[in-house]
């Protein structure tokens, strides 16, 4: 769900981290809790909550779960692919039956290739065929490699995790190839499978190690989302009248269509005004009920005392 999905109605309630200079406010640091109640859904609202632990560190719901945008995604940006997987293919080198175990995209040398998901390099260097060859583990028992390439990213070398699409090397025609191009694979438990049916989805869970710090986390914003005050449901919106029906004035009629006369004189002045107009009274300020006034140290308590609340991820 994204804020493009809110409708009139809807009401979000959220708890801010505010950093103070001198006891003056500076700025807002980011966002530490969020409930959204949407005004066509009855049900428990949705809350998220940001949680900074020793391994996990993100937006978790209730139940600690993290949705991520993560999966899969295609490792050299705007490529076309020019050949898909295919177990029946015609070589185009050998010109024999050989499987085509993976998913070709076309680019010229030097392109970036990046790492379709997260994972950890398993193998990078020569590969006979496969020219330079990096070969990734991810979750679940898939592996990913990315064939052909001119050379590697700087530095990178075999038990680093990348992150999704990190640069691991450069298009290339190394190996038995017939251009530049980057050969993409994918297996599941040793099996190659057609890489373009990857899922693009993920979810990331809370570790057993962090469900006792999470769930103190959890109940302090609770309490803080609690505390701001809900506002009163707007008011239905009342019915648009039909448009009285209006007749034209006949063609070469001299008068207006209401019916009277064309004016012939000056317009008549206005009045003058008799006296000052009323003040616009101020607005009212808002009641204590309705917001959650913080200082950093409030929200800052149980966190590292180096950690500013700002969201870097």
């Amino acid at each position: 769900m994204s804020l493009d999905d809110l409708e009139r109605g809807d009401v979000v309630r959220v708890v801010a981290q505010e950093i103070t200079v001198l006891g003056e406010f500076s700025r807002y640091a980011g966002i530490e809790a969020l409930e959204i109640r949407r005004a066509n859904d009855k049900d428990k609202p949705f809350r998220l909550y940001y949680h900074r632990g020793q391994s996990e560190r993100g937006y978790y719901d209730d139940k600690g779960r993290s949705p991520y945008e993560g999966g899969w995604r295609k490792p050299v940006k705007d490529a076309p692919i020019t050949s898909r997987f295919n177990p029946k293919r015609l070589h185009p080198v050998l010109k024999k039956v050989m499987p085509h175990t993976g998913t070709d995209f076309g680019a010229p040398t030097g392109a970036p290739v990046g790492a379709s998901s997260y994972g950890t390099v398993s193998f990078i260097g020569p590969a006979g065929p496969s020219g330079n060859l990096v070969k990734i583990d991810h979750p679940g028992g898939i592996e990913t490699g990315y064939a052909h390439l001119s050379r590697f990213a700087e530095g990178l070398k075999v038990g680093d995790k990348v992150k999704r699409l990190q640069l691991v090397g450069y298009v290339g025609s190394t190996g038995r190839s017939t251009g530049p191009h980057l050969h993409f694979t994918a297996k599941k438990n040793g099996e190659f499978f057609d890489a373009e049916t990857l899922n693009l989805d993920g979810m990331r869970v809370i570790g057993k190690d962090e469900r006792d710090a999470f769930a103190k986390v959890k109940q302090q914003y609770d309490e803080l989302l609690d505390s701001v005050a809900l506002p009163a449901p707007l008011p239905t919106k009342p019915a648009v009248a039909a448009p009285a029906d209006s007749t034209d004035p006949a063609e070469g009629d001299d008068e207006f269509a209401s019916g009277g006369p064309e004016p012939t004189g000056a317009a008549p002045a206005a009045a003058a005004p008799t006296g000052a107009p009323a003040k616009t009274p101020e607005p009212a300020a808002p009641k204590a009920g309705n917001a959650v006034y913080l200082t950093d140290k409030d929200l800052l308590k149980a966190q590292g005392a180096s950690d500013d609340g700002e969201v870097s991820e």
